[in-house]
């Protein structure tokens, strides 16, 4: 028996600026795998897909009195034709380039994240990554919600609205962990 079970699975099949995966983090389990692919946009040119968390209410963690520290993030990235960068910040609203950039097709994007204690409310929810574009370019990333708040599920976004995304598929899976 696979220690995964597939708790949601979500296709964008017209165009978006965002997506909400609600109702996905649980008492349940307390590691979550997800896993996107083929994420293309409208146009011809990359749109970074984003990362927000949605908390135990519904509303998005975003800046405001409750959510003061936002999210905190550190990154790799890799391409094929310049120096690797690394990126980081302490004070983001958003989690940039988290499940990559989508790009027209035939080219698209995928990523593969796991993420940790989402739905305890005395822990932070950490989460890792690694992302893959068409255009040859790879990222790894770590990033960290610094709040004690429950999570119940998240959003990717275009980071540009003009260039929605056409196509994609978001698989979130529980990992089950025996002691």
């Amino acid at each position: 028996m696979s220690a995964l079970r597939l708790i949601n699975e979500t296709e964008i099949t017209s165009s978006v600026s965002s997506i909400d995966i609600t109702d996905v983090f649980s008492a349940d389990f307390d590691i979550y795998k997800i896993v996107t692919s083929n994420i293309q946009t409208a146009g011809a040119s990359g749109t970074s897909a984003v990362l927000r968390l949605i908390d135990n209410t519904g509303s998005l963690v975003v800046y405001n009195l409750s959510y003061a520290g936002l999210y905190q993030y550190a990154a790799l990235s890799m391409t094929e034709y310049t120096a690797f960068v690394e990126e980081r910040s302490t004070s983001a609203t958003e989690v940039t380039e988290f499940y990559g950039v989508g790009f027209q097709s035939p080219q698209s994007s995928g990523s593969v994240s796991y993420c940790f204690n989402p739905y305890q409310n005395d822990r932070y929810t950490f989460f890792i990554n690694e992302s893959s574009s068409g255009s040859l370019r790879t990222k790894k990333q770590i990033a960290v919600l610094p709040q004690t708040t429950s999570i119940t599920g998240f959003q990717v976004v275009a980071s540009n609205s003009a260039r929605p995304f056409d196509s994609g598929l978001i698989r979130t899976y529980g990992l089950r962990v025996d002691s």
